[in-house]
């Protein structure tokens, strides 16, 4: 199931595209202003915890840095 429009469209309004970065032909996903916005970061994180909940999960992993920050409030 995907994120309903409105969260969807304000998420990704939130991230920002860095083109040819870290080399060219790669465009790195910046994540900074979404972490910016209290209302963005709060609408994904029970997002997120909302999936959690309707999946049963009991145990959320954060495997590098954008996974710590992110996995850490669900």
């Amino acid at each position: 199931m995907s994120a309903p429009a409105g969260l969807r469209e304000l998420l990704l309004s939130r991230i920002a595209d860095v083109p040819d970065h870290p080399q060219p032909g790669v465009v790195f996903k910046d994540i900074t202003p979404l972490l910016d916005d209290p209302a963005a970061f709060g609408a994904l994180t029970e997002a997120f915890a909302e999936l959690c909940r309707r999946h049963r999960v009991d145990k959320v992993v954060g495997l590098e840095a954008r996974g710590f920050i992110l996995a850490a409030p669900v």
